[in-house]
């Protein structure tokens, strides 16, 4: 009998085997009815897979089930956060009923519940579980395409010298949060690699660093040089925890942990305090970019040091310095001597 009762099961289950796939499953139903039109469907499903090569129907659970398993190196929790919310309209979808009208659904409910930039990290995680199904998994034949939400292209704010002392001052009573607000404008790293910052990608001696590529937001291993000062800072550190180098501490005897967030309200509030609420922590990032071209940094060393795939992201900052360009002004009939090598570039 296809249909049968678990003694500890109050659903209905069902048990057949289908050009010799043996099934038995449960229906997650009571209802007599619905588990044996349950029973009908996955025995036609399965008889039209095995007899006519048709390709199974995943369903949206089961994809988020194998990106989970699989995702290395993201953040799990925003992930879950994002996922949670495309439950809702996915949840009861095979993926290949995710039509691109469903997908335009989605883009704009987000975007109208949250900035373009916001919106567009949970199209783009839409976008890698469709592509990974397609071209990973053999899920699908074609991954339907995603738009992103159309932004409007913001000049990356940044701190001036006297902003940044007067940040760090007002961090003052936060000495932990002081130090890797700090390093972050030494390095321009990213809040992620900062807070997650481990003592084995450290070589104090050689002063550099290394993020390694599950950890690097363009998916390649970067070496970062210390300056005197970042290593100054790594150093009044040791000691403090074995493996994380930046901690904080719950409560005046509590143990060292390792940082969750550090753009929370202490962050904001000492920014605040500063004159300067509208900083973001990412700011950071920007404030270290535009010193360097204002210092004369060429924008191609910059790109490394940053870690940045693509030149467009360094060149956001251009217009803070032309002296890179003002040679190249003094001589229209070729290029300066002390430039040619970048001719190839």
């Amino acid at each position: 009998m296809p249909l049968y009762r678990q003694p500890k099961s109050p659903h209905w289950w069902v048990r057949f085997s289908v050009g010799g796939v043996k099934v038995r499953r449960s229906t997650q139903t009571t209802d007599k009815d619905a588990a044996e039109e349950f029973e009908a469907k996955l025995r036609g499903d399965l008889w039209r897979q095995r007899r006519l090569g048709e390709r199974p129907r995943y369903t949206w659970k089961q994809a988020i089930e194998r990106w989970r398993l699989e995702a290395q190196g993201r953040d799990r929790a925003r992930d879950a956060e994002r996922l949670t919310w495309f439950s809702a309209e996915l949840d009861t979808l095979a993926l290949v009923d995710i039509t691109p009208a469903i997908i335009a659904k989605l883009r704009a409910l987000r975007a109208a519940e949250s900035s373009p930039s916001t919106a567009n990290r949970y199209m783009a995680l839409l976008r890698m579980i469709l592509r990974k199904a397609e071209r990973e998994w053999d899920w699908l034949d074609r991954a339907p395409v995603v738009p992103m939400v159309k932004a409007e292209t913001l000049e990356p704010r940044y701190l001036t010298r006297a902003q940044a002392k007067a940040l760090l001052k007002e961090l003052a009573a936060f000495p932990q949060l002081q130090a890797t607000a700090e390093f972050g404008l030494e390095t321009g790293l990213r809040m992620r690699n900062v807070t997650g910052l481990a003592w084995h990608q450290v070589d104090l001696r050689r002063r550099i660093l290394v993020i390694p590529a599950s950890r690097a937001k363009a998916g390649e291993t970067i070496a970062i040089p210390l300056s005197a000062r970042a290593a100054q800072i790594l150093r009044a550190r040791r000691g403090e925890h074995a493996v994380h180098v930046f901690t904080f501490k719950r409560g005046p005897k509590g143990r060292p942990l390792p940082f969750v967030d550090a753009n929370g309200h202490e962050f904001k509030a000492a920014a605040a305090r500063a004159g300067i609420p509208w900083l973001r922590w990412h700011d950071l990032r920007h404030t270290w970019a535009s010193w360097h071209i204002q210092g004369g940094t060429p924008p191609h060393v910059l790109q490394e040091l940053g870690g940045w795939k693509s030149y467009e992201m360094v060149k956001r900052y251009g217009h803070l310095s032309v002296e890179h360009l003002r040679a190249f002004a003094e001589h229209r009939k070729g290029i300066p001597r002390k430039y040619a090598s970048l001719k190839q570039r």
